[in-house]
């Protein structure tokens, strides 16, 4: 008969090999995953969760504060390529890896609103896709798009 103990110990060594699988998978351009960055409803974008991934396909990692940096930046991007910006931007949802690095993140991303900021959440705690420490969503909105 089995112990009990080794049931819980293969479902963790599963569990890791799937999260460092997950974490190995190449990178490829952004713009070949299966969603679009922002979608327009009327006055209002939805900009999907954007990773620390540049346009060609290129992971930026040194640091939570680059990563950040890149998200916000891609983030830019895409309002910028919609006609809004980041002072069009009502709220945003922030998912961290770790909480430990809500002060690194949070100084890089204060910087990109000039006009005060919008509502947020912060989620930590989460595996994010790619083994990626940060990745932020957001909605903006226009009166006049």
């Amino acid at each position: 008969m089995k112990s009990i103990v080794t049931y819980p110990i293969v479902a963790a060594v599963c569990l890791a090999a799937a999260v460092f699988a997950w974490a190995q998978q190449p990178s490829v351009p952004l713009s070949s995953l299966p969603f679009s960055p922002g979608k327009k409803a009327g006055p209002t974008l939805y900009v999907s969760g954007q990773i620390p991934r540049t346009s060609d396909g290129g992971d930026v990692r040194e640091s939570v504060e680059a990563e950040t940096r890149q998200v916000m930046e891609n983030i830019g991007k895409i309002l910028k390529d919609n006609g809004y910006t980041f002072d069009d931007v009502v709220n945003a949802t922030v998912y961290l890896k770790d909480l430990k690095d809500y002060q690194a993140m949070n100084k890089v991303y204060a910087s990109y609103f000039k006009n005060g900021f919008p509502a947020r959440a912060t989620v930590g705690g989460v595996d994010l896709v790619f083994g990626f420490r940060v990745e932020i969503s957001c909605v903006a909105y226009k009166s006049n798009p």
